[in-house]
């Protein structure tokens, strides 16, 4: 047997007194003791963050400062990486080949931060910017008009109706209703979705994920040091670095190429898993995601959560723990959360929400404004 996935740990709060590296420590602390590790054993450190989610001053090589902090004083392996919420599986793969490579026997991949800062910082007016090819000339709000303007333009070309969207929202309230750890919980229809503010036409706030401090932590290692050691079937990644303006077909995105490749490595398909985790800071993701891994026809994701459950005893049971739509985006990156839940499930320790017999996941993230797709099968 290859590396597996031997610990994982995630905190979460939805603005936390404690310090960013507090954070990193809790979630780690986790992972190891899962897996039965000290500082000591881990011999490689893989991290991510987002900028403006780590306490002033602007720090220099903060995955060193990180890995100081943790005590991981004898590393072979380190790296920082750095494509937003598809970075987890991303990191979760490169350890793996670390492991592989004989780089290194345990490798702690962590990311996360505080997310509050940054929505702060937004609030007052400093939001980010990105280069553009020399011809273009714009500024944006990131990444609420992109996403805005994907949904508005995937409505014009698909005849997608808000309803339609907001029913993914519907379906993952379902599920975080089973889940004592989701911050939002409680009775929730489609109307309540249409009927919360616009935050940019036309998203509406209760379909939008809400930023929060935390941290994700998993152990890749080459011995099984737990009782619930998951494999790495598959994995695939694709991107487009280029704005969404700038590209000739903007509902192509990455996944379109990632979903497909992985679960095509694997030897299964999206139906035949039991449980598909997906990356959904937006409604809109979902849509596209279902699309792009064959649950719905092209153009007809936005009627998938009108015709199908997402519950844990549903054909294809989806973000069982209510998405990040209800657990909270800790620091812009959602990649962690979905990941963490696939173990959870194929662990067996989903209480309420457990998929019956869960064997093999599927786990789609997306980082950027559609511009990286990271897609991971686990198995047990």
């Amino acid at each position: 047997m290859g590396p597996t996935v031997a610990g994982y740990g995630q905190f979460i709060e939805r603005k936390s007194s404690l310090s960013s590296m507090e954070i990193f420590a809790r979630a780690s602390s986790e992972a190891m003791g899962m897996a039965g590790l000290s500082p000591g054993d881990i011999d490689g450190f893989l991290f991510a963050t987002t900028p403006g989610c780590v306490e002033p001053p602007e720090r220099m090589m903060l995955a060193d400062q990180v890995a100081g902090y943790l005590g991981l004083h004898g590393l072979g392996y380190m790296e920082h990486l750095d494509i937003g919420g598809a970075s987890f599986n991303a990191m979760v793969f490169r350890a793996a080949r670390a492991v592989d490579a004989g780089l290194a026997r345990n490798v702690l991949v962590l990311g996360g931060g505080k997310g509050s800062m940054r929505k702060e910082a937004a609030l007052a007016g400093h939001s980010y910017e990105r280069y553009y090819t020399p011809a273009a000339r714009a500024r944006e709000y990131l990444p609420l008009s992109d996403y805005a303007i994907l949904t508005s333009h995937y409505n014009t070309v698909n005849g997608g109706e808000d309803r339609g969207r907001a029913m993914i929202a519907v379906r993952e309230r379902e599920n975080a209703n089973l889940n004592g750890g989701a911050f939002f919980r409680g009775p929730l229809d489609a109307d309540d979705i249409l009927e919360s503010p616009v935050v940019s036409d036309p998203l509406h706030l209760l379909e939008c994920a809400s930023p929060s401090d935390g941290a994700s932590a998993f152990i890749v290692s080459s011995s099984a040091g737990s009782d619930c050691s998951v494999s790495i079937l598959s994995y695939s990644e694709a991107h487009d670095p280029r704005p969404l303006f700038e590209r000739p077909e903007m509902l192509k995105t990455p996944a379109h190429r990632s979903i497909p490749s992985a679960m095509s490595a694997a030897g299964v398909s999206a139906g035949k898993v039991d449980l598909v985790m997906l990356y959904d800071a937006f409604t809109t993701m979902v849509m596209l995601e279902v699309e792009a891994a064959g649950l719905a026809e092209r153009g007809k994701g936005w009627k998938y959560a009108e015709e199908n459950s997402f519950g844990p005893e549903s054909s294809t049971p989806i973000n069982t723990n209510g998405g990040t739509l209800n657990t909270t985006q800790p620091a812009f990156m959602s990649g962690g959360v979905i990941l963490h839940e696939a173990l959870e499930q194929l662990c067996g320790r989903a209480g309420r929400r457990q998929v019956k017999g869960a064997q093999r996941a599927m786990v789609n993230a997306i980082g950027g404004i559609m511009n990286h797709s990271t897609t991971i099968v686990l198995g047990v």
